[in-house]
């Protein structure tokens, strides 16, 4: 509802009725996923949350490797490869109501889909380490079409595959534009050379698990051996957690998150008409950033 300075509701659905209403808040198109009260309030609440000198962070675009990233650094700082027994919503910062990080103890293992001007304040100027995953965009439309398909919540979505992509790549999407949220994180590394940042490839640490755990543990500074690095990846493969995650203390029901993790899934969805609109549009807004993406 507007009135008393609220921003005013956009509503992007398309002609079917599909899609989502969004509000614009500091440059960017948010979703209104509780109420634009509540949902401003949170927004709010992590830019002053306070930060601890151990915590770190793990920043990422919706299924680009949040969940699965999180419990490889838990465990690294846990020193096994014992599951986290709650979900990654307690510690994720800008989910409404399931987010409780002050509960968490130290050392905290934070997470968040928001873009930078949207977290804790203090990010850089205490250093926080901090870990920005991204992964290839034709994998992430499928991967994030399946996750929302269906879903009896606010940011839930009844359409077709073609539907999502055509909104997918105009940016009217939950958490926003793609290509928009990476270069604003390729750009907070030039911007804030203080703040100590790991980037990661989705499709790299699926392709050689062991090298990419033992660089995120050297990022961390924890020291391992190259066998809890092998537990840790046997541990952490999808086929482990989607056994796994059944059991956890969730805030919330949950999807199959693992169902299409594979690099390369998107050719069992996306036609060539489709996939060449993805790399013209994709090429055209990457380039000049030096980042390549692994398809297959």
């Amino acid at each position: 509802m507007e009135g008393q300075g609220n921003p005013k509701i956009l509503d992007y659905r398309n002609e079917n009725g599909h899609g989502w209403s969004f509000y614009e808040k500091d440059g960017l198109l948010l979703t209104i996923v509780t109420t634009l009260e509540d949902d401003m309030e949170m927004i709010r609440k992590v830019q002053k949350l306070e930060l601890r000198d151990d915590d770190v962070l793990i920043a990422a675009y919706p299924k680009c490797g949040t969940h699965w990233l999180w419990e490889i650094v838990n465990m690294l700082r846990a020193g096994n490869s014992k599951y986290n027994k709650k979900g990654k919503e307690i510690a994720m910062l800008g989910m409404p109501k399931f987010s409780r990080p002050d509960e968490l103890p130290s050392p905290r293992v934070l997470n968040s889909h928001q873009y930078f001007r949207h977290l804790p304040e203090t990010l850089a100027e205490k250093k926080i380490k901090t870990i920005f995953i991204m992964r290839n965009p034709k994998d992430v439309s499928v991967s994030y079409y399946n996750h929302v398909n269906g879903l009896k919540l606010s940011v839930g979505f009844d359409g077709t595959y073609s539907e999502f992509l055509d909104l997918f790549l105009d940016g009217k999407v939950p958490w926003g534009d793609y290509v928009d949220y990476v270069k604003d994180w390729l750009q907070v590394k030039q911007v804030h050379p203080e703040l100590p940042m790991l980037t990661l490839f989705y499709e790299n640490l699926k392709k050689d698990p062991v090298k990419n755990i033992r660089m995120v543990a050297d990022f961390i500074g924890v020291s391992v051996s190259d066998e809890l690095c092998e537990e840790i990846a046997e541990a952490c493969s999808f086929k482990k957690m989607r056994t796994t995650d059944k059991d956890k203390e969730h805030a919330r029901p949950q999807p199959d998150l693992w169902k299409d993790g594979d690099v390369g899934d998107w050719k069992n969805w996306i036609t060539v008409a489709q996939s060449e609109k993805i790399d013209d549009v994709i090429g055209r807004r990457f380039e000049g950033t030096g980042i390549v993406f692994t398809y297959e």
